[in-house]
């Protein structure tokens, strides 16, 4: 009797079985290695994290509780500026309300005049071209009688046609820069009555040293 191949045995492949068998072990294998590998990166990763997250306390609690070794001495600075803030307000005794007053005058030219009454002291040098008006305790405009004096004083200056009014305030104080700027205003008033064009008058009023008086008004011919 005839063998029929009708029922597929001849297509049959002895070595099939194995060959799936080996491909499921192998990727059994991988996907065993991938998990120990996820597993393990989680693990270090959730390590690292607490690491980071107690490194951010420690830091905190050694912040919290060290002592301020610095703190001191960034006060006692601050304090020793303060109080030098201070002493500039007293010397040069700036008050907060506007008021007329005294002024003394020096006058660089060439010799001494005469001992001027109320306290308006003037003193030659070496120019007439530059003048310096100190205004005395808390003045900020001029008397008629100061007034009159004063334009004796500027009238070189005047003849000359240009001039600037430079007034020097300690840096920082906002109050000694208005009030110079106020004296500066003073004088330049005067000057433009005594028929000075106001476009050939440059008034200045900067910072300096910390020692800088803003009391001085500095007239010079340009």
């Amino acid at each position: 009797m005839r063998h029929s191949d009708e029922d597929g045995s001849d297509i049959f492949w002895p070595g099939y079985v194995d060959a799936v068998t080996n491909l499921v072990l192998n990727l059994l294998f991988l996907l065993t290695i991938m998990t120990v590998a996820v597993f393990m990166f989680a693990l270090e990763l959730g390590r690292a994290s607490k690491g980071g997250a107690t490194q951010k306390t420690e830091a905190s609690n050694v912040k919290v509780t060290s002592p301020p070794s610095a703190d001191p001495v960034k006060e006692n600075a601050e304090l020793k500026r303060e109080i030098q803030r201070l002493n500039m307000q007293l010397a040069q005794r700036v008050p907060q309300k506007v008021q007329p007053g005294v002024v003394e005058k020096t006058v660089d030219i060439a010799s001494a005049l005469p001992q001027p009454q109320k306290r308006l002291d003037k003193t030659l040098g070496a120019s007439d071209t530059d003048v310096v008006v100190r205004f005395a305790d808390e003045a900020v405009t001029f008397t008629p009688a100061e007034q009159g004096r004063l334009r004796e004083t500027l009238k070189p200056i005047v003849a000359h046609g240009k001039t600037s009014i430079v007034v020097e305030v300690p840096a920082g104080f906002s109050e000694a820069k208005r009030m110079g700027y106020y004296r500066a205003m003073e004088v330049r008033n005067l000057l433009i009555d005594m028929k000075m064009p106001k476009e050939n008058i440059n008034v200045l009023v900067r910072e300096g040293k910390s020692n800088a008086n803003a009391a001085l008004v500095r007239v010079k011919a340009r």
